[in-house]
């Protein structure tokens, strides 16, 4: 379960309207609910509130925010190298 601190992270890497990044990612990863639907913005929000454990999309929450975090972080290396 997404603990509180946990989804101050993902707000801070991915931004207040994560539930969209979230979708795409597991549409990527033909990860879908239990009727073989995209998962709603709701269902997305309330997992990230800790309000409905899901493990396997938590871990995909939790790699994607991995993911960005290197991205930015790359991206700001990029930028302080050629800014010197």
């Amino acid at each position: 379960m997404i603990t509180c601190n946990q989804k101050e992270i993902i707000i801070e890497i991915l931004g207040k309207q994560y539930s969209p990044k979230i979708i795409s990612h597991l549409s990527n990863k033909n990860i879908y609910n239990s009727d073989g639907h995209i998962y709603s913005t709701n269902s997305i929000q309330k997992i990230v509130s800790g309000k409905q454990p899901n493990d396997i999309v938590e871990l995909e929450i939790a790699k994607l925010v991995a993911k960005v975090k290197r991205q930015k972080q790359n991206a700001q290396d990029t930028k302080n190298k050629l800014l010197k």
